[in-house]
C-alpha cells in the first residue's frame, strides 16, 4: 500500500505540522506541502513550483489555498493508493479515481463554524464586521462544502472533532489520538514555577495565564511566539515573576516541562492539545479551560479545569495545586496510551482496512 501525505500550507510551527511529520513518519512517506514558512523545520517537500500561474499569484492570500490544492496532481509525486491530507484546505485535492482519498481533520475552519460569532464580533472594524465578513464566511462555507465530497474517510483528532464534523459537515469519522514520543520525556525535582507553552495568540490566552500567575504571586515562563508576543512583552516583563523565552528548542522545552510545578493550559475550545500530553508524560498536573478537549483527559488526579477567560480562577486554581500532591509515576503511566508506537498501529490498520473496503467496492 503507497501512500502519499500532503499537508496544507503553513506559516507557522504548531501542533498540525508535527502531527503531520508524525503521520509522515508513520507511513514512511515524505510530506509535501505548499510551505510558506521560508523557516521550514520539518523538512516538508515544497510543491508550490508545481502550481499554474494563476494559483501562484493568488495563494499570496491564504483565501485561496482551495483553489491552488485543486490543482495540485497527485500523480507527479508517486503512484500512491491511498493519499492522507492534514489541514482544512488541502481537502481540495483532487484524486485520481482509482485513490483513496482520507483526511486527517483537526478540526473544521474554526472561524467559520465553532468560532464564527466569536470571530466577527472580536473584529474592531465596522466594514469588515458588519457587511465584508458575513458574506465572505457564507461563500467560504459554500465552497467548504463542495470540496467535502473529495474526501472519502475521515479521521478526527478528538471526540470534540469528530462531533464538530459531524454538526457542521455531515460526515463520519474514526477518532485517532495524536502521539508523542512517551521516552523522550521524564520527571525531575519540581522547581517554583508554572509554565505556559504555545502560540501567543488570543485564542491560546497566554496573557490570562501571565494574569493569573501575578494575581497568584507565582512565577510562570511563557514559551512560544506569535502576533501577541510585543505586545505581552511590553505589558509584563517588568514583572519580575515573568519570563519570556520565546521559541526554545525540543530539549530545553522538555526540561521545562519536567522541572515545572505545573503547565498552564487556558486555550479556549481546543481541538486536541498536545501540550497537556506532553505535561502528563512529564509527570505534571495541568489547568485547562473548560472548553474543548482537555476536559475529556485532565481530572482531580491529573489536573484542575476551570473557566479560564477569568485570570482570577487561574489564580484560585493555583492555590488548589500549591495544596495538592500529584503521584507523578501515576500521571506518567495514563500518558502512555498516546505513545507513537500505538498511533501508528492505528493509523496504518485503518488506512488498510479503508484501501481493502474501497477496492472491493469499485
Amino acid at each position: 500500500m503507497k501512500v502519499g501525505v500532503f499537508k496544507s500550507s503553513y506559516d507557522v510551527y504548531g501542533g498540525a505540522e508535527v502531527l503531520a511529520s508524525y503521520v509522515g513518519k508513520a507511513l514512511n512517506s515524505k510530506v509535501y506541502s505548499l510551505v510558506s514558512n521560508k523557516h521550514n523545520k520539518l523538512g516538508f517537500v515544497d510543491i508550490s513550483r508545481d502550481l499554474p500561474l494563476i494559483a501562484k499569484v493568488l495563494r499570496r492570500k491564504r483565501e485561496f489555498d482551495y483553489l491552488s490544492w485543486s490543482c495540485i496532481d497527485v500523480l507527479e509525486y508517486g503512484d500512491f493508493d491511498v493519499v492522507v491530507t492534514l489541514g482544512e484546505t488541502a481537502r481540495a485535492l483532487i484524486t485520481p479515481d482509482d485513490v483513496v482519498h482520507a483526511h486527517y481533520l483537526t478540526s473544521p475552519i474554526r472561524w467559520l463554524y465553532d468560532l464564527w460569532h466569536h470571530s466577527r464580533k472580536s473584529k474592531k472594524n465596522f466594514l469588515k464586521r458588519e457587511i465584508l465578513l458575513p458574506i465572505l464566511a457564507e461563500f467560504y462555507r459554500v465552497w467548504d462544502s463542495a470540496i467535502d465530497k473529495r474526501v472519502d474517510y475521515y479521521l478526527t483528532l478528538s471526540p470534540v472533532i469528530q462531533r464538530r464534523l459531524r454538526k457542521y459537515v455531515k460526515r463520519s469519522s474514526i477518532i485517532i489520538y495524536p502521539p508523542i514520543e512517551f521516552n523522550k520525556y521524564r520527571c525531575k525535582e519540581t522547581e517554583d514555577f508554572y509554565l505556559f507553552v504555545g502560540r501567543l495568540e488570543e485564542v491560546k490566552r497566554p496573557e490570562e495565564a501571565i494574569i493569573g500567575c501575578i494575581k497568584a504571586n507565582k512565577k510562570i515562563k511563557i514559551v512560544g511566539t506569535g502576533s501577541l508576543e510585543e505586545k505581552l512583552r511590553k505589558k509584563y516583563e517588568k514583572y519580575p515573576n515573568v519570563e519570556f523565552l520565546g521559541f526554545i528548542s525540543e530539549k530545553e522545552k522538555i526540561d521545562l516541562l519536567a522541572q515545572c510545578k505545573a503547565v498552564i493550559y487556558p486555550c479556549l475550545a481546543e481541538d486536541f492539545g498536545i501540550v497537556p500530553i506532553e505535561a502528563f508524560a512529564s509527570g505534571k498536573p495541568v489547568i485547562a479551560d473548560c472548553t474543548g478537549f482537555p476536559p475529556y483527559i485532565v481530572n482531580d488526579e491529573r489536573g484542575v479545569i476551570t473557566d479560564c477567560s477569568n485570570p482570577e480562577n487561574i489564580a484560585k486554581v493555583i492555590e488548589i495545586i500549591e495544596r495538592r500532591e500529584y503521584d507523578q509515576e501515576k500521571i506518567r503511566e495514563f500518558a502512555k496510551q498516546f505513545d507513537f508506537s500505538k498511533f501508528k498501529e492505528q493509523l496504518v490498520y485503518w488506512l488498510r482496512r479503508w484501501y481493502d473496503e474501497f477496492r472491493s467496492k469499485y
